[in-house]
């Protein structure tokens, strides 16, 4: 339940710096993110990958705990 609580947080909270960092922008004139660089890109691939296989290792892990306990 913590956990879900942190994570609604946190993402509440980058809403709010994306909607404040936008009409910062939008005052100001100036472009909303810069473009991103060969290497920015390739770290993102990365970490992407990363937690993409956290995401459907995680579940089959426990699911395999689960069984072998059982």
């Amino acid at each position: 339940m913590t956990i879900l609580a942190a994570l609604i947080v946190l993402i509440g909270r980058m809403l709010v710096r994306q909607r404040e960092a936008r009409e910062h922008a939008e005052r100001t004139g100036e472009p909303l993110e810069r473009p991103r660089t060969p290497e920015e890109q390739a770290r993102d691939r990365q970490t992407a990958m990363i937690w993409g296989c956290i995401v459907v290792a995680l579940p089959l892990l426990l699911i395999g705990a689960y069984v072998l306990t059982r």
